[in-house]
């Protein structure tokens, strides 16, 4: 199980999805992944849909925070949701 914590399991986390998102197929797979998660789309009325579409967000969210950060961002923002 990888461990956001702690760098090494940060570092290979960030390899194996900067590696799935590279090149054209990777930008096609992310937009596709926006399209699903509503990542631009807030239409959801009822609560169980304004759940499950801000679950699916969140994952998107901490792809794109993986790919997009250092692996020291990534632990403090880990270690700040742990937190609290």
């Amino acid at each position: 199980m990888i461990d956001l914590t702690k760098i090494e399991d940060v570092k290979i986390a960030q390899s194996s999805l900067r590696e799935a998102f590279k090149g054209s197929h990777g930008k096609d797979a992310m937009e596709l992944l926006e399209l699903i998660c509503g990542w631009y789309n807030f239409t959801e009325t009822t609560e169980a849909g304004v759940l499950i579409g801000t679950g699916k967000r969140q994952v998107l969210a901490t792809i794109k925070t993986l790919l997009k950060c250092s692996p020291e961002e990534v632990i403090q923002l880990t270690k700040e949701n742990i937190d609290g």
